[in-house]
């Protein structure tokens, strides 16, 4: 009996994640097993109550401004939703996306979802306030890594040493500025891949049937709202861009307070090698990056001169962070879909204790 490839699909899709978990798991096994626990757990005993209180009221600063660039789309294509709850929303769908494989992906069809049916708005209007706020964020993310890399080469390595590193940088990151670029200026990227793709995805992406017309037609108008976007509203488009700045901001001054409090205050060059190295970690194809961000922190912290239970300290910090938000986001995501349930629920019986039988 030999298996059709279409039910080889689900199996090669299953134990493909299966596969990247079990890696990052045993990554992290790795990483953990050598490790000095008690030098962690004196670390993390040092922090006092003030600094845990100063470490979770930045990470509930950071939430709503990482969601004001958002709301500020959402504005400005005339779709109204109140800041706070895109906060819940973003937080429900950040909650997918870190327990998805890989990166910026997971979250984003519940983000439109919510949108559709709790305010009512068009699904293509939805899902473009949702892809050009993930763009802007990739792009923010680009530039700031960018910088770093370019300072660390040019200033800690030098000169002829940062000419090839930067020429490296560019070359992987032109990709994504010239998709940026195609998208605001009319060229319809994602419409046209999905026209030469469609086909060898179908059975492997859930968006790939054997009817793709909708989604083109979807990303077509989407397309065009992201264009006029650009053309039509050149200050909104800085200041969302502004608002990624102020956020990477606050990511930097969140890690430079995690090592203070664990003892270890960072030069600016130490604190950008390791904000670019936690977050690259989460570039990876792997859940939440797990492994390699246990495993690179404490060996680059141990390569700083710092000692490897510095970067153990920080990855559990940053991991106990993510949980909770999680947890969050996971218990957010039941009350949307219960509450939206129980909703249907009584309106389907209230309409059915009035509906009159006509053989009455």
């Amino acid at each position: 009996m030999s298996l059709k490839p279409s039910s080889l699909r689900p199996i090669i899709k299953k134990s493909w994640r299966l596969l990247l978990l079990l890696l990052g798991l045993l990554l992290a096994w790795q990483a953990l097993r050598a490790a000095n626990w008690g030098e962690v757990w004196n670390l993390l005993a040092g922090m006092g109550p003030l600094a845990i209180l100063a470490l979770a009221a930045i990470n509930v600063l950071l939430l709503p401004v990482m969601t004001a660039r958002w709301w500020l789309l959402l504005q400005t294509l005339d779709l109204p939703v109140g800041l706070l709850p895109l906060t819940a929303y973003r937080i429900t769908a950040n909650a997918l996306s870190y327990l998805s494989p890989g990166p910026h992906f997971g979250g984003e069809p519940l983000a439109v979802y919510l949108l559709h049916r709790r305010h009512g708005h068009a699904l293509s209007a939805a899902a473009t306030t949702v892809a050009v706020d993930r763009l802007l964020e990739l792009l923010a993310s680009l530039v700031v890594l960018v910088c770093c890399l370019a300072y660390l080469a040019i200033v800690e390595a030098g000169l002829p040493s940062g000419g090839r590193t930067l020429l490296i940088i560019v070359f992987f990151t032109a990709p994504f500025v010239w998709l940026l670029w195609a998208l605001f200026t009319g060229k319809k990227p994602f419409s046209r891949f999905v026209l030469l793709a469609g086909p060898c995805c179908i059975g492997y992406i859930p968006f790939f049937t054997g009817n793709s017309g909708s989604l083109t037609d979807y990303l077509v108008q989407g397309e065009s709202l992201a264009e006029s976007l650009y053309a039509d509203h050149r200050r909104r488009f800085l200041l969302a861009n502004l608002l990624s700045l102020v956020h990477w901001s606050g990511v930097f001054v969140e890690f430079w307070l995690m090592s203070f409090f664990l003892g270890f205050p960072l030069s600016f060059p130490h604190l950008a090698v390791l904000v670019v190295v936690a977050r690259l970690a989460f570039f990876t194809p792997l859940p939440a990056g797990i492994g390699v961000l246990e495993t690179a922190l404490p060996w680059l912290t141990a390569a700083l001169g710092q000692g490897s239970s510095l970067g153990l300290g920080l990855c559990l910090i940053i991991r106990f962070r993510d949980l909770l938000f999680s947890l969050a986001g996971l218990g957010l995501l039941m009350k949307y879909l219960t509450c939206r349930g129980k909703i249907v629920i009584i309106n389907s019986a209230s309409k059915a204790s009035v509906r009159v039988d006509p053989l009455e």
